[in-house]
């Protein structure tokens, strides 16, 4: 066909369906109230006023159409400053978008469908040009919402030091907050995320730069400095980046670094931060300053209710009290050893540089101290949580002189 004829079917086509405005927005807004999540549960905006952004949208794009001129995006720009002023997250709007424009390709073809004489040339113009406002359209809501929000709330380090300190105290949020806050935080809506915890002293920051060196390896990350604490939100898409991550603040750090287990929903930061904190208390690994929470059963029983765990083994911690503490933890370790290795003698000796009897010795002691069979299983599974409770809360207090091994 024509390249005359198609544009200009194209454009009466495009007319037709602008005389329609009113009755196709109601359509659009209609849509995106039913299809998308945040629309069809909270209702973010009156419906009224999802109409009038539809409709102000859709005269831009169809006139564009119609008379074969550039695309003016500014209605996208408008409605861009709005949803970042109402406080609806931008992955919501974006989705409203691609359900509006959707729903305006599908228009066009009834409409076209509807003229007999129009031919395949001119679905294919008109769907690339629905297709190129629709990138258009979207890039400008998208870029205008992100400058918005950055004038509101990213570029006030006050606002964003409150929504930082919010995650971090668990105060509840919404889902769609939730969105809001990884957004403006520029973190990825869903996990996996640890959280670091860093010891610092008041008013320095313990990893100073983190945040712009963990973002030259492509890691998103919102710190904050707390009284003891500088405090991270890092979000590690596979094992080998929080390697990686582990690996940069382990030579930055001058003190103790605590690191959470992984976890997935941002509403989970404050308990992560407690399991990170936690980690400091207790005895470090040899050689690293760098601590991370296993988020084993038996660690996570142990530190869920530090204070009641605490005062619930002492008793059986004080039986060694007559001990030194490096004797004491010769005991503690060599069970340690002696429970992951499945109860073998020889294993648990090659491993510790002694001879088998020798931790059967260490052993008996243990069972001498707490009048406990390591035959018995209830006996074996009650010193595990002891000594488990011991290493992870009790070390730093028994220890207070004892710098950490790393430093």
């Amino acid at each position: 066909m024509d390249g005359d004829v198609v544009r200009q079917q194209v454009a009466e086509i495009a007319e037709a369906l602008y005389e329609r405005t009113d009755e196709l927005a109601a359509g659009l807004a209609d849509a995106i109230t039913r299809e998308v999540r945040l629309y069809n549960s909270t209702a973010p905006v009156p419906f009224e006023l999802v109409v009038h952004g539809c409709a102000t949208n859709l005269r831009s794009v169809l006139s564009a159409i119609a008379a074969g001129t550039e695309f003016d995006p500014a209605p996208a720009v408008d409605l861009g400053i709005e949803r970042a002023r109402d406080g609806v997250p931008l992955a919501s709007v974006m989705e409203a978008y691609r359900v509006a424009f959707r729903a305006i390709s599908d228009a066009a073809l009834k409409e076209v469908t509807s003229q007999p004489r129009v031919n395949g040339d001119v679905v294919r113009v008109l769907t690339t040009k629905i297709l190129a406002a629709q990138d258009i359209f979207t890039a400008a809501m998208t870029a205008a919402y992100r400058d918005e929000q950055s004038r509101r709330l990213i570029g006030d380090e006050s606002e964003r030091e409150i929504l930082i300190d919010s995650l971090l105290h668990g105060r509840l949020f919404e889902q769609w907050s939730i969105w809001e806050a990884a957004d403006c935080l520029r973190l990825p809506a869903h996990g996996p995320y640890v959280v670091i915890a860093a010891e610092s002293s008041v008013g320095t920051e313990a990893l100073p730069g983190i945040e712009s060196k963990l973002r030259s390896m492509d890691v998103f990350s919102a710190w904050q400095l707390l009284p003891d604490l500088h405090v991270g939100i890092v979000y590690v898409k596979n094992d080998k980046q929080l390697a990686n991550v582990l690996a940069l603040v382990s030579r930055m750090a001058s003190n103790r670094v605590g690191v959470s287990a992984q976890f997935d929903d941002l509403r989970d930061t404050a308990q992560a931060l407690r399991y990170a904190r936690v980690t400091l208390r207790g005895r470090p690994d040899e050689g690293l300053r760098v601590t991370l929470f296993d988020g084993s059963i038996l660690g996570t029983a142990a530190v869920s209710a530090p204070e009641v765990m605490v005062k619930l083994v002492a008793p059986t911690i004080e039986c060694f009290a007559e001990l030194t503490p490096e004797e004491r933890e010769v005991l503690f370790e060599t069970f340690r050893v002696w429970l992951e290795n499945d109860g073998s003698l020889r294993t648990v000796g090659e491993l510790l540089f002694c001879h088998p009897n020798t931790v059967r010795y260490r052993l008996h002691r243990i069972e001498q101290k707490t009048g406990r069979s390591l035959g018995r299983p209830r006996d074996v599974a009650e010193l595990c949580l002891a000594f488990e409770v011991h290493r992870r809360l009790m070390w730093e207090t028994e220890n207070p002189d004892r710098p950490p091994q790393g430093r």
